[in-house]
């Protein structure tokens, strides 16, 4: 065979192997290249990198300014117990230029603050473990009591009940002084609070560990209520007070007037305001009235008003 002729022949199968290996996988849309014996590989995916999460701007950052306040207090087992807690400035601060509800009804809501509520849980969790038993049970919520009970009482009138030493903006002037419910972390960094103040802040803690609780609220005085279905220590020498309220029995907590034992130029903490107990008080309310029971998720009902017509001055438009 000439060269002329193998020319030809070496034109066509360059032609056949072109088709082969671009044309037609081109046509058909597959992966050009030369094909591999066996099953068709499966590449590879891509290393997954998860999309960077969008930072969500807080109102009250944790790295910003905060007041850290410590704690001690006598347990229901005589042992003193510390913790502290961290309060953002930011929080405090907005609190103490939020109007106040004069309605006493409402003061329920400043237990269940949104903006509170982790800080109540951790403390709460702090002061009072999950308990494992009925009996562990009881200690952890005496706990938690005796802690609120033994924050020093000021009224609202006095300016040493706020870290600031001065009146808040939204202190109220009422006939016997002033009036100014404290959102729950207000009263842990002032360090001080009155009646209404200790009941708000032990409903919050104990709503944050699932108690359901009440406001007692009487003519001159606030305290809290605890739903228990029995209530009966044997230690009790009074019979234990609850008021009846959607057909569940709360009773009654004292939270402030810490009971204090004095010894001549020595005074002793220690001895708390047992549950229940309305006539061992120093409260004359508190021992003849019945109070009118708050819930903490209370809302109010409209006002029945009429609308009356109005004649317009003469030549008024």
């Amino acid at each position: 065979m000439e060269w002329k002729d193998i020319v030809p022949v070496l034109a066509g199968g360059l032609v056949i192997l072109v088709v082969a290996l671009v044309v037609k996988p081109a046509l058909l849309g597959e992966p050009i290249g030369l094909a591999s014996p066996g099953p068709a590989s499966i590449p590879k995916p891509a290393v997954y990198v998860p999309p960077t999460p969008v930072t969500t701007a807080t109102p009250f950052p944790e790295g910003g300014a905060a007041y850290t306040r410590a704690f001690r207090w006598t347990a229901i087992d005589g042992g003193v117990q510390t913790t502290q807690v961290r309060i953002p400035e930011a929080l405090f601060l907005a609190h103490r230029e939020t109007p106040r509800f004069a309605d006493s009804l409402a003061w329920g809501r400043y237990a269940l603050a949104d903006a509170d509520r982790p800080i109540l849980e951790d403390l709460a969790r702090r002061i009072a473990p999950p308990a494992g038993n009925p009996e562990e049970e009881y200690f952890r919520m005496m706990n938690l009591i005796f802690f609120v009970q033994q924050i020093p009482y000021e009224p609202d009138s006095s300016t040493d009940s706020y870290t600031e030493g001065a009146l808040p903006r939204y202190a109220r002037p009422v006939k016997d002084g002033v009036e100014y419910p404290k959102y729950p972390v207000e009263m842990l960094v002032d360090g001080k609070g009155d009646c209404e103040d200790a009941a708000i802040l032990m409903g919050g803690l104990l709503d944050a560990l699932g108690y359901d609780t009440v406001l007692l609220l009487y003519s001159d005085h606030m305290a809290l209520g605890i739903r228990m279905n029995e209530f009966n220590p044997y230690y009790a020498k009074y019979t234990p007070r609850y008021f009846e309220y959607g057909g569940k029995h709360y009773y009654y907590v004292e939270g402030t007037n810490y009971t204090t034992i004095s010894t001549g130029n020595s005074t002793f903490w220690g001895k708390p305001f047992p549950i229940g107990d309305t006539q061992d008080g120093p409260i004359g309310s508190v021992r003849s009235e019945t109070p009118r029971i708050v819930p903490l998720r209370y809302i109010p009902t409209p006002v029945e008003y009429h609308i009356r017509p109005v004649a317009l001055p003469a030549g008024g438009a």
